[in-house]
């Protein structure tokens, strides 16, 4: 049985990361090390955790063979009450903008996409 789920990034740079998440809202809950420079973090929301981990760490400790990319093959979804409110803040967070607020062809969804500071792709999405 499932007890919990996360999602892992492997990112360049967590630190930045990290910032960019935590100025979104999303709260810290875990860390390893405990201190010193961090090799992995976990952000929540929503009860669901995002694991930033460093690439180079991944694949120093176990060999995993994961590269930070700014070619995304994966995105998170936010699911939120405004789009264009949460892309502004996404964008002053750090984000890069992709595609800004727009509703989808069928008048049901408005969403957006942002990329984080490692060029992870974040979709925006609201309910109309």
């Amino acid at each position: 049985m499932i007890a919990q789920l996360q999602v892992n990034l492997f990112c360049a740079d967590v630190d930045a990361c990290l910032a960019f998440y935590t100025r979104l809202g999303l709260a810290e809950a875990f860390r390893a090390p405990a201190t010193g420079p961090i090799q992995h973090v976990e952000v929540e929301a929503a009860g669901i955790r995002i694991g930033l981990t460093s690439a180079q760490v991944a694949n120093e400790l176990v060999d995993l063979g994961v590269a930070a990319s700014s070619t995304p093959s994966t995105e998170i979804v936010f699911w939120c009450d405004d789009v264009a409110t949460f892309y502004d803040h996404a964008l002053a967070a750090g984000a890069a903008p992709v595609v800004p607020p727009t509703d989808s062809p069928d008048g049901r969804l408005r969403f957006a996409w942002v990329r984080d500071p490692d060029a992870h792709q974040v979709k925006l999405v609201q309910n109309r």
